[in-house]
């Protein structure tokens, strides 16, 4: 949220910080088992959300690198994760077609929105 640092996800299957002004990479996040499609920031700067071709979401603490919970229920792909405005929820799109809303804290799946006649991108 302070503009310093930016977060990249990769087919390498990683996700990397990047400090704006060096230039340079601060950290390395590793445990997708395929592609990295999507990454957000939550609003307060804590936590990275990312999203995979291996059907999963996963929240990552910012500062110790570490996982924090993987959200399982997408039948495809996903290709698309944002976080509310108020940080308490994820929004992920998928190759399933669905979009699924999760509470960030709990893990738990809120509610899967069906309509879309094919993947969702965004």
């Amino acid at each position: 949220p302070d503009g310093t640092r930016i977060v990249s996800g990769s087919a390498d299957k990683t996700i990397r910080v990047w400090n704006l002004k060096t230039g340079k990479e601060e950290r390395v996040f590793v445990g997708h088992t395929d592609q990295v499609t999507s990454v957000a920031v939550t609003p307060d700067g804590t936590r990275i959300v990312s999203g995979s071709q291996e059907k999963t979401v996963r929240i990552w603490n910012l500062e110790t690198g570490k996982e924090e919970r993987v959200f399982v229920g997408h039948t495809d792909q996903v290709t698309s994760v944002a976080v509310t405005p108020d940080g308490t929820r994820i929004v992920s799109g998928s190759a399933d077609r669905t979009i699924r809303v999760w509470h960030l804290d709990t893990g738990k799946e809120e509610r899967s929105l069906a309509g879309h006649t094919d993947q969702v991108t965004s």
